[in-house]
């Protein structure tokens, strides 16, 4: 393990059954939710997919992060269970992720609704995205919207060690939105050390997680993405044959081994760190991007199993303290 350098897999947006990409098509960006090639998005994710995707995962090995949108698009809560469907439903796919993820990958929150933000005050919502409102924000009232989202996974039976932002949330306020998150783990996981996910950056291969606060017993590892969503093209296209699903996986490794965004960042001396989203396996249904993913896992083992080691955020987190 110490002579390989890190890899991991940042998966955005997971939730039950909720397609969150489709409720801020129309709830943020007020367009028809469709594809860009015309075919309706699918409203509803079935837990199934969820069992295939950890198939995918428990095959080849990958770790990294998983997000939990806690109250995806407003539609309930992971609680109460999402409404329209049997509370037992959202339990089950709650219930399969720790059992079948928990020991591959992190868990945390994702904003409250990946979609308009919550008004605390009245339980309504704002006009705008999570993003948009928390631009203008400050570390009192960033923090107890991050309490809020990290107590509905807590009582969800979900130790989520991380937070993951919504589109680009608090970037333009970073000071204040690492303070709230520094502040809103200790007070409800009791937590000192912890990591986020906020920066991406593609054209930086060179890029590793750095220590983002250091003050006292309290430590905030930022972990960036270092090369782009390639799997989101399958939203996007019908297709669902071979030499496609092939295409994606080689935009981060080829099949012989020799090419791909991976090489890229251990040649320039990054470590992989490779972000993705739920709707963009889901492929509106196809599950292209999944058959990609499963892909991509078989190519790492075969080609690169002597240089990198699959890794959660939180053990990122530590190397980077420890280093």
């Amino acid at each position: 393990m110490p002579d390989r350098t890190p890899i991991c897999l940042l998966v955005d947006d997971p939730c039950p059954l909720i397609h969150v990409y489709r409720c801020h098509i129309i709830d943020v960006h007020h367009e028809p939710p469709l594809t860009k090639d015309g075919r309706p998005l699918l409203e509803f994710i079935p837990n199934d997919f969820l069992d295939r995707f950890c198939d995918v995962m428990e095959r080849w090995g990958i770790k990294g992060k998983i997000s939990i949108v806690p109250s995806p698009g407003g539609r309930g809560d992971v609680v109460r269970g999402i409404e329209g469907f049997d509370p037992a439903l959202t339990r089950q796919w709650l219930e399969t992720a720790k059992r079948r993820l928990g020991p591959l990958c992190d868990f945390c929150s994702e904003g409250i609704t990946h979609n308009l933000a919550v008004n605390l005050q009245t339980g309504g919502y704002f006009d705008e995205s999570e993003n948009d409102w928390s631009q203008h924000q400050t570390r009192e009232t960033l923090t107890p919207y991050l309490i809020r989202q990290l107590e509905l996974l807590r009582d969800a039976g979900i130790d989520a060690n991380g937070v993951t932002s919504p589109w680009v949330f608090g970037i333009e306020v970073e000071s204040e939105y690492i303070a709230a998150m520094v502040a809103a783990q200790k007070a409800v996981y009791q937590r000192d050390f912890s990591w986020y996910f906020l920066h991406a950056y593609n054209d930086r291969p060179d890029t590793r997680p750095w220590i983002a606060y250091g003050q006292g017993p309290s430590t905030l590892v930022s972990i960036p993405a270092n090369m782009d969503d390639y799997w989101w093209q399958t939203i996007n296209s019908p297709r669902t044959d071979a030499a496609f699903v092939s295409s994606v996986a080689d935009n981060m490794l080829t099949a012989d081994g020799q090419c791909g965004a991976i090489l890229e960042v251990l040649n320039a001396g990054g470590w992989p760190v490779l972000v993705t989203h739920w709707q963009s396996l889901f492929s509106n249904g196809l599950e292209t991007g999944l058959a990609a993913l499963d892909v991509l896992g078989q190519r790492v083992q075969q080609h690169l199993s002597d240089r990198v080691a699959w890794m959660t955020c939180m053990q990122l987190a530590h190397l980077t303290a420890r280093r």
